[in-house]
C-alpha cells in the first residue's frame, strides 16, 4: 500500500459487508520497511485494529477486506505510539496472515549461522474457526385484535303492580232502609297495570389494546468449527517407535 499514512488519518473505514466501521485515528508503520501495516479505527469508545496490505483507498474511504464483526471482534491491544512485535504477531493471526519471518541468528560470537533468512515458506500457519455468535431480530408472527358484538339475554326482576275487579256486596240495614224507585243503573270503575319499562345506554366498561411483551431467556445453539493440527509424521511406519519414543505425538 503507497498510500501516505497522513491521507489515511480520519478516513471511514468500510468493512467487506459494505457497513462502516469507524474511523482511522492512527496509522502505525512496518518496522521494515516504514510502509503503513496497521490502522487503528475508532468506533464509539472502541478502537480495533485492521491490516492496511489489501485495503484500498477510494472516494468513500478506506475499504478492507474484512467484514465489521471480524474487525471489531479483534484483539484488543493498547499498542501506544507504537506496535511491538508480538502485538502486530497476535493481530496478523487473528486475521489469518502469514507470521513473520525471523532473521538470521548468530550462534556463536563472532561466527555467523550459513543458514540464510527464512522465508514465508519455512513456515507453516495453523489456523481454526472461532465461533462469533450475533443476534438479529425477525418477525415470528401477527396478532390481530378484533372487537365483536354478541346479543345475550338478560333477565331481571321487576316489581310492578295490576289492579282487578272485585264485587262488594253491604246489606242494607233498616236504619238504612232508602226507598226509591226500581229502575236500571250502572257504573264503571278504570283498572290500572304497572309495565316495565327497557331503555339501554352504552357504558364503557374498559379499554383493550395489543403491546408486545418482551421475555428474556437463555438459549443454547450448537454448531462445529474446524481447527488445524499440525504433526510430526514419519517417512516410514517403523520410524518413532523406539525406546524413549514410543507414544510421543508432538503437536500444535
Amino acid at each position: 500500500m503507497t498510500t501516505q499514512a497522513e491521507e489515511l488519518l480520519g478516513a471511514q473505514v468500510i468493512g467487506a459487508d459494505g457497513k462502516v466501521v469507524g474511523t482511522v485515528e492512527q496509522v502505525f508503520r512496518d518496522d521494515v520497511d516504514g510502509t503503513p501495516a496497521w490502522a487503528r479505527v475508532r468506533s464509539g469508545k472502541t478502537g480495533r485494529f485492521v491490516p492496511l496490505g489489501s485495503s484500498q483507498v477510494s472516494k468513500d474511504g478506506l475499504s478492507v477486506p474484512f467484514d465489521s464483526q471480524k474487525i471489531m471482534g479483534g484483539p484488543n491491544i493498547d499498542a501506544g505510539q507504537h506496535m511491538s512485535a508480538a502485538q502486530a504477531e497476535e493481530l496478523s493471526r487473528y486475521y489469518g496472515l502469514t507470521v513473520p519471518t525471523q532473521q538470521r541468528r548468530t550462534t556463536e560470537p563472532g561466527t555467523q549461522d550459513d543458514q540464510a533468512m527464512m522465508t514465508d515458506s519455512d513456515w507453516l500457519v495453523r489456523q481454526e474457526e472461532r465461533l462469533q455468535v450475533g443476534k438479529e431480530t425477525y418477525e415470528t408472527g401477527r396478532v390481530h385484535l378484533h372487537k365483536y358484538v354478541d346479543v345475550e339475554p338478560v333477565e331481571q326482576a321487576v316489581h310492578v303492580f295490576h289492579e282487578e275487579y272485585d264485587i262488594e256486596r253491604i246489606p242494607i240495614t233498616a236504619q238504612e232502609r232508602i226507598s226509591g224507585n226500581i229502575q236500571e243503573g250502572d257504573q264503571e270503575i278504570i283498572l290500572h297495570e304497572e309495565r316495565a319499562v327497557f331503555r339501554k345506554e352504552v357504558v364503557p366498561v374498559e379499554r383493550v389494546r395489543l403491546v408486545a411483551k418482551r421475555v428474556e431467556e437463555d438459549k443454547t445453539f450448537k454448531d462445529e468449527v474446524r481447527r488445524e493440527r499440525i504433526e510430526i509424521e514419519p517417512e516410514n511406519s517403523s520410524a518413532g517407535t523406539g525406546p524413549g519414543n514410543q507414544g510421543q505425538s508432538p503437536r500444535s
